[in-house]
């Protein structure tokens, strides 16, 4: 796999409009659309309010459905939405062994802003071109890097249309006994 540059987010959002200021600044390609997925999935798990509306925002339209629990009256499938917040509920340090410096040593503790996420692609990514692309975003807590399908929309902006490897499990974050005995 080839190593394309490392995405570097601002910090995490504290409203819709920071999410899609900062979307709008990398997600012209689809490794910085993939950082923008992991950010909402890191939004969801401090609080699911602000993450539902930018999950809406950083996945493919395809994947929502009109309703209340989103952005601009669309949502996220409920299917989806059930099955990210029953793995984030459980493990909520999943989102955060994606940016870099956050390791299952460190309790997947985030490193101060800005955030890097580290992407990279294979034979069988695609080509930008076609409006389609595999991403794989590195994880300090997996084996191997977790692949995300991109689309671009008709703005340009790369969107996530499969992300479920995202949110399946990493290795779980490393309990230090304090023995001040």
């Amino acid at each position: 796999m080839s190593s394309p540059p490392k995405i570097e987010i601002a910090g995490l959002p504290l409203s819709i409009e920071e999410f899609r200021a900062q979307r709008d600044l990398v997600a012209w390609t689809p490794h910085g659309g993939a950082a923008m997925m992991v950010v909402a999935l890191l939004a969801f798990a401090e609080g699911e309010e602000l993450g539902k509306q930018c999950l809406a925002v950083a996945v493919d339209r395809s994947r929502l459905e009109e309703g209340p629990y989103g952005y601009r009256g669309w949502q996220l499938g409920a299917r989806e939405r059930n099955l990210i917040s029953a793995q984030l509920r459980d493990h909520p340090y999943i989102p955060r062994s994606y940016i870099r410096s956050a390791t299952p040593e460190n309790g997947y503790q985030l490193p101060a802003p800005p955030y890097s996420i580290a992407c990279e692609e294979s034979p069988y990514s695609g080509h930008p071109g076609s409006g389609t692309f595999k991403a794989f975003v590195v994880s300090s807590g997996a084996d191997s890097p977790r692949p995300v399908r991109m689309e671009r929309n008709t703005k340009g902006i790369w969107k996530a249309a499969e992300w479920s490897s995202l949110i399946v499990g990493v290795q779980p974050p490393v309990n230090q006994i304090d023995d001040d005995l």
